[in-house]
């Protein structure tokens, strides 16, 4: 039986990583100054990767998929071909929420595609400076790599007729992740419209960390 790699990568075991011919870095920062922010600083060899144009749809239509509907899975093949990401890379994602925000969407998404070696930076970027990972303003040229082979999104997905239909069957939970202020309509700094889905639940991401920003354990 393989081994089942973990979704998590300690920033410890990605400094030895440095210099594996089959490592991909990708800084998947998803804030809206991301590209400027990478420009700035990212860990050194990272690639950027931008949220709003290769992992999600291009002029997303509120009304009809949010702010960051799915790309296709061509579309989403071609942006890992500009990565220099092959089925054979191993792909390290990080960002600056500690790995639980676009990090976390990125390695979904090759998951769905049947990609198997992706892990996501426990701690994100934060982490890897603290353990003495390089930092760096130059940018990284991606590999030249033929085109990425992809089918189709393999997991299962949810349109806004399923979420409907989910948050009025008693079997089915619908959860936000966003944090409470923006769940509970106190602030929206995004949004036309403040509040919530009826009938969801809040779970925030940010739940999902422990005090040094890395992953809770299981338990």
């Amino acid at each position: 039986m393989a081994e089942r790699t973990s979704p998590l990568l300690d920033a410890e075991k990605l400094l030895q990583l440095r210099g594996d011919s089959n490592l991909v870095l990708i800084d998947a920062n998803g804030a809206p100054d991301a590209r400027a922010t990478y420009n700035d600083h990212h860990l050194e060899g990272a690639l950027f990767v931008d949220m709003n144009t290769q992992l999600a749809e291009i002029g997303p239509d509120a009304a009809n998929g949010g702010r960051h509907p799915l790309p296709s899975a061509t579309r989403f093949g071609a942006a890992l071909t500009a990565l220099g990401i092959t089925p054979g890379s191993l792909v390290v994602a990080y960002d600056d929420k500690n790995g639980a925000n676009a990090a976390a969407r990125l390695w979904w998404m090759l998951k769905a595609i049947g990609h198997k070696r992706v892990q996501v930076l426990d701690g994100g970027y934060q982490a890897a400076v603290a353990a003495g990972f390089p930092v760096s303003r130059q940018p990284t040229v991606a590999k030249q790599v033929s085109p990425y082979p992809v089918g189709e999104f393999r997991l299962p997905l949810a349109g806004m007729a399923d979420v409907d239909k989910a948050r009025q069957d008693p079997g089915s939970l619908v959860v936000d992740v966003r944090d409470p202020d923006r769940f509970n309509g106190i602030k929206e700094p995004i949004d036309l419209i403040a509040g919530h889905i009826p009938g969801a639940v809040n779970i925030p991401f940010a739940s999902n960390l422990g005090r040094e920003g890395k992953f809770l354990s299981p338990d």
